[in-house]
């Protein structure tokens, strides 16, 4: 019976430690998004982050202060795209994250400008 709740216990802790192991080696961007010229939080931005460290895209959208999170990410080059309606679209390529980092990568946004159309 003892050598039976041991073993169970044993058995619990390996299943479990590997999740805890790659959870703290995962890492994470973070960051706020603010207008350039007011200094404002923008709301409901859009962020996109792509790598070769894993397939497809991962999106956040910023929050009531401008602020964004985007966790379990594997280490890698990372390129950043930061999108909102009426601004002007930003990429930043190749922001390293290491093993269980977090890296802050904030922006200033730019609205954009208007074209001036000719009528015919």
């Amino acid at each position: 019976m003892i050598l039976r709740k041991w073993l169970v216990i044993v058995i619990t802790i390996c299943l479990v430690f590997p999740a805890f192991s790659s959870a703290q080696n995962s890492g994470a961007i973070t960051g706020t998004i603010k207008d350039a010229h007011s200094k404002s939080p923008i709301i409901e931005a859009v962020i996109t982050v792509s790598s070769t460290a894993f397939k497809g895209q991962k999106f956040a959208v910023t929050d009531s202060v401008g602020a964004y999170h985007i966790t379990n990410l594997p280490p890698g080059n990372y390129t950043i795209s930061f999108e909102m309606e009426g601004y002007e679209k930003f990429v930043r390529e190749n922001v390293p994250l290491q093993e269980g980092m977090s890296v802050g990568v904030d922006h200033e946004m730019v609205k954009e400008r208007k074209r001036n159309r000719k009528e015919k």
